[in-house]
């Protein structure tokens, strides 16, 4: 694997930690007593379902994360709120069909307004991820502009396949 894809491969792997790790305490909150008495097989579908959830949006996000510039940071802002309402709606659907559609964004959002601190990790994780992402996309962006396109006296160069034909 090369660089590029290493860091879209930790972007996922982070995405769908924290995801989880999110829906750990959205369970937590729902029934106090799971960390006691230990997680039923449900509890513990719903944990899986909200990291598969993170990570399908991520997935979905498509180039949202990961651009340069000003315009990238703002495609970053909507990638992150793309991949926390779009991750708990699958994340939801996948955990309980219908109803968990309806309550997952909305318990991702009590829990998120409860810890403020869980929110603040949430958005340095998605930082991260856009950062992880940029790593990615400037390595697909070289796929199409190689490196002896740039040296004007290579004898493949396009300067040297162009010279002569236009004057």
């Amino acid at each position: 694997m090369s660089e590029g894809e290493r860091a879209r491969a930790l972007a996922f792997l982070l995405v769908g930690v924290c995801s989880a790790g999110v829906g750990f305490i959205a369970v937590h909150h729902l029934d106090n007593t799971a960390l006691l008495d230990g997680l039923s097989w449900y509890q513990t579908w719903i944990i899986v379902a909200s990291g598969l959830g993170g990570m399908i949006a991520l997935f979905l996000s498509g180039d949202r994360m990961g651009q340069s510039g000003s315009t990238g940071a703002l495609r970053a802002l909507a990638g992150a709120i793309w991949v926390t309402f779009i991750g708990a709606l699958i994340g939801g659907t996948l955990g309980l069909p219908f109803y968990g559609t309806m309550f997952g964004p909305f318990i991702v959002v009590v829990t998120l307004m409860g810890a403020p601190i869980l929110a603040m990790l949430w958005a340095f994780n998605l930082l991260g991820v856009h950062f992880l992402m940029a790593t990615y996309q400037r390595e697909r962006d070289t796929i199409f502009t190689p490196a002896r396109m740039n040296i004007s006296d290579h004898p493949e160069s396009l300067r040297m396949h162009l010279q002569g034909r236009f004057t």
